[in-house]
């Protein structure tokens, strides 16, 4: 019953979008062409054989059997069809260059105006965004030093020379703003958690490796030293001999929530992160006395490698039951610490998952469930700061010091990282990098999101426009990426992942769909506009050359441009649909 309602889900998503975003493509077409009284034999909707027509004046409007298209067929279109004398002054062919250009690009403008009204309106009733929020700020680190905190949410910047704040609605605005400003003062207003009061932070974005939010690459661009804007997940892992385990609670260990009686009833902290286990614990153990009980409810974790992660998905993926440990309790002599590393809890980021033949790793004598304490003689906080930090001093090729726990014993040793091809498992490309060998259950939380609603229709369709601008401008990146290499082409989709996509969001709701429509019409819109024959920039690019020739194309050249963009649309839909095949097979 449930793959039934799934399919479903799939099949309307997959029609639903198709549907609107070819409408309102070839609407674009047929609108302007009906402004410049050009004659309109055909509108469809679909491609193929013909399912549904109906003729009103003098247009056939029809609904075909491939979803994956429309056309709008206009008299003279052809260079080489016959038009009756009588209808050659509605013909496309003798309508002046720029009229011809306006239908023409009229299509993707519609496109590119639908992602703009989509987004307005998400911003009227309300759009899921990722929140501006410092979900982790590093011990000792320049941006604690400056004054941020864990959990502080950014509202506005400004230059500290400038009386203009920006105001922040969510994440990637913020990745924006400070990317932007190495080496400039910038003054954050933020909010603190829990608190309804701001203050004022000034710091000086430096130049980093960070990651893309929208487009997945690493860039070098301007960051906040030590603030993490993710989130590690809510998984512990047990260390021997202490409280946690002689209470036999399995380890690795995903909590999703912790429960202890306050003045007789039961109270429940759900925990969406590490650092909520971290409060929640210090919580049930101080709310309680000598004598007590904590109720830990989560699922165990299997020790899987990167590997195999990434060969999972969320279909294939096997959900484990949660179970509830109790720990409990009788004296002031049992009683656990209220910091979860006293307790025997330590985060799972750092636990080492595998090994690999012949790595570094091995080679000096790490080992499955070892956990890494510091490195270069520093204490290690986050796995990403110790990936981040092996780059930079393996980069020096001297040799450098790990240290680790095992059965809670500490070892250290020195060690010289290699260079390895390894594949981004956001791109998929392969860069060098330094690595030791091992794998790690650096497990992210769920990241922060709230409803941002606009103040005004102003607002909103300001906002609209800009959401629309900012992420043509990635998607313009991202071809820019694929082209050097930075993302694979294996990244690349086409019908299949239309359709999962499609279906997923629908799942989620309106707001997630509507997101997923204007994303895709924005890519509509850039893809229509590329010079390939065939396509809208195609003829557009003919239009240019016919306006500097001051005269019309040979009708052999225009069949041969239009072959050659038929073979290589052919092409790049087999590619697209390859990597659809590819997906399915290697992730079942």
């Amino acid at each position: 019953m449930a793959s039934i309602i799934n399919s479903g889900y799939y099949i309307a998503g997959f029609v639903l979008l198709l549907g609107v975003l070819v409408f309102i493509h070839e609407f674009g077409h047929f609108i302007i062409a009906k402004a410049f009284k050009v004659r309109v034999e055909t509108f469809s909707i679909g491609m193929g054989k013909k399912l549904f027509t109906f003729k009103r004046g003098e247009t056939e409007y029809a609904i075909s059997l491939f979803p994956l298209g429309g056309y709008v067929k206009l008299t003279g279109q052809d260079p080489r069809e016959e038009v009756p004398p009588e209808l050659e002054a509605r013909s496309f062919r003798n309508k002046p260059l720029y009229a011809r250009a306006a239908v023409v690009l009229a299509g993707p403008l519609f496109n590119a105006a639908l992602a703009i009204l989509v987004f307005t309106y998400l911003y009227v009733v309300g759009i899921p965004s990722v929140i501006p929020v410092m979900e982790r700020v590093l011990s000792g680190s320049p941006a604690e030093q400056a004054g941020f905190q864990r959990g502080d949410e950014v509202l506005r910047v400004k230059d500290s020379s400038s009386s203009n704040w920006t105001r922040v609605f969510e994440l990637s605005d913020l990745e924006r703003i400070v990317g932007d400003a190495v080496g400039r003062e910038l003054d954050f207003e933020v909010k603190s958690a829990g608190s309804t009061e701001t203050k004022t932070i000034k710091y000086t974005p430096t130049l980093g490796s960070e990651r893309d939010s929208t487009i997945g690459v690493m860039k070098q661009r301007g960051v906040i030293k030590g603030v993490e804007k993710t989130a590690i997940g809510p998984v512990v892992v047990v260390l021997p001999d202490s409280f946690a385990s002689s209470r036999l609670l399995p380890t690795p260990f995903w909590i999703s929530q912790i429960a202890y009686l306050s003045n007789g009833q039961e109270k429940i902290i759900k925990t969406e992160n590490f650092h909520d286990v971290e409060s929640a614990w210090n919580e049930a153990v101080t709310q309680q006395g000598d004598k007590g009980e904590i109720k830990i409810t989560g699922t165990v974790i299997e020790m899987e490698t990167e590997e195999s992660q990434k060969k999972e998905t969320a279909e294939t993926k096997k959900i484990p039951e949660e179970q509830t440990y109790t720990l409990a309790w009788l004296n002031e002599q049992e009683r656990p610490a209220s910091k979860l590393k006293a307790a025997g809890f330590l985060s799972s980021e750092l636990v080492l998952t595998g090994i690999m033949t012949g790595s570094p790793a091995e080679r000096f004598g790490l080992k499955k469930g070892d956990i890494l304490s510091s490195f270069d003689n520093e204490e290690i906080q986050s796995f990403a700061s110790f990936r981040e930090n092996l780059q930079v001093s393996a980069s020096t090729g001297r040799d450098l010091k790990l240290g680790w726990y095992r059965d809670g014993v500490y070892q250290e040793t020195s060690m010289k990282p290699e260079i390895v091809m390894a594949v981004d498992p956001m791109t998929e490309a392969k860069n060098k990098q330094f690595q030791i060998g091992a794998y790690f259950l650096a497990l992210p939380a769920q990241p922060s999101v709230r409803i941002v609603k606009a103040d005004g229709l102003f607002q909103a369709l300001g906002l609209g426009y800009d959401r629309s601008y900012r992420l043509t401008v990635s998607m313009l990146e991202s071809f820019y990426h694929l082209a050097k290499g930075n993302i694979s082409p294996k990244t690349l989709g086409g019908p299949i992942l239309i359709l999962r996509i499609s279906g997923e969001s629908l799942k989620q709701g309106s707001a997630a769909f509507l997101k997923m429509m204007a994303f895709i019409s924005l890519n509509l819109f850039l893809l229509n506009l590329f010079p390939i024959p065939v396509l809208d920039g195609g003829h557009l690019v003919m239009y240019m050359i016919e306006a500097v020739r001051r005269r019309p194309l040979p009708i052999k050249f225009i069949e041969m441009w239009s072959t050659a963009g038929f073979v290589l649309l052919m092409m790049l839909m087999s590619f697209v649909m390859f990597n659809d095949i590819r997906r399915i097979i290697f992730k079942s």
